[in-house]
């Protein structure tokens, strides 16, 4: 939806919209992630595995904020919000996935404390 609202137009509006949306967004990935993540682990492998998921996320943010500009400077508006359109699929694909095979399969005895 924010891409969505992003591609009618450029006026504050739009930006405010956008921008709500993207944080809701966010926020509920962030946090439904970090919790899934929580259910994946020995308690000896916390620090590790908390570090890693950290990096990649913050770096895989960095990597981002650098391409969209290149990609704006490049190409334009629309294109930075069409080229995370994959991405988006990509997310909502996997979030699919692992909600129809939690169906199927039982959770391990760690995951269910």
């Amino acid at each position: 939806m924010c891409c969505s609202i992003n591609l009618l137009g450029v006026a504050e509006l739009n930006f405010w919209s956008a921008l709500v949306l993207l944080g809701v967004g966010w926020n509920f990935l962030f946090v439904g992630a970090t919790t899934r993540l929580t259910r994946t682990y020995d308690a000896r492998e916390k620090a590790k595995v908390q570090a890693l998921n950290d990096f990649l996320i913050f770096g895989t943010v960095a990597l981002s904020s650098f391409s969209s500009g290149a990609l704006l400077t490049g190409f334009g508006w629309r294109m930075v919000q069409l080229a995370v359109l994959p991405f988006v699929a990509i997310a909502a694909i996997a979030v699919l996935w692992l909600k129809l095979r939690a169906w199927r399969v039982p959770a391990p005895h760690y995951a269910r404390l």
